[in-house]
């Protein structure tokens, strides 16, 4: 027994009239109930397909909505988070910055009156040790000159002997 191609039974399903002679009359009902079946399951899956899609949509608007919402509302809070933080910060580093400065002038202050009182007793230092060097030269020359005189009284003394 020869096959039929599918293309002519569908086509001679869809024309609604039995072939002649190609197949059995209870076989040409079948194949129409066939046709009927997938015309209705695909009109079913057609609409199944278009609600799905639809609710799909709808949920995927839902959830873009819901989405921006939380973006804005946690956009909102960083932003006013950020702007706290930043004004607790500057009030901080002005609050320390202050603080830094008058540290630094207290112990530049304190510095300087630390120098001008050390250049000042190293200035008496100085003096002080300027004037026992000078006594020190004065007695040490007074000491030469009287060695050098006893010596000079001793040689004259032995050449008068002599």
């Amino acid at each position: 027994m020869a096959t039929v191609p599918e293309e002519v039974v569908r086509e001679t399903a869809a024309a609604g009239e039995p072939p002649r002679g190609l197949i059995a009359p209870e076989f040409f009902f079948l194949l129409q109930r066939i046709d009927r079946l997938d015309e209705k399951f695909t009109g079913a899956i057609k609409a199944l397909d278009e609600k799905l899609s639809g609710e799909i949509k709808a949920l995927d608007e839902k959830f873009t909505g819901a989405i921006k919402a939380l973006d804005e509302k946690f956009t909102g809070a960083i932003k006013a988070l950020d702007e706290k933080l930043s004004g607790e910060i500057k009030a901080l580093d002005d609050k320390t910055s202050g603080e830094i400065k008058a540290l630094d002038e207290k112990l530049s202050g304190e510095i300087k009156a630390l120098d001008d009182k050390t250049s000042g007793e190293i200035k008496d230092v100085e003096r002080r040790l300027s004037d026992k060097l000078e006594s020190l030269k004065f007695w040490t020359v007074g000491l030469v000159v009287a060695v050098v005189v006893g010596f000079a009284g001793t040689i004259v003394a032995l050449l008068a002997r002599y």
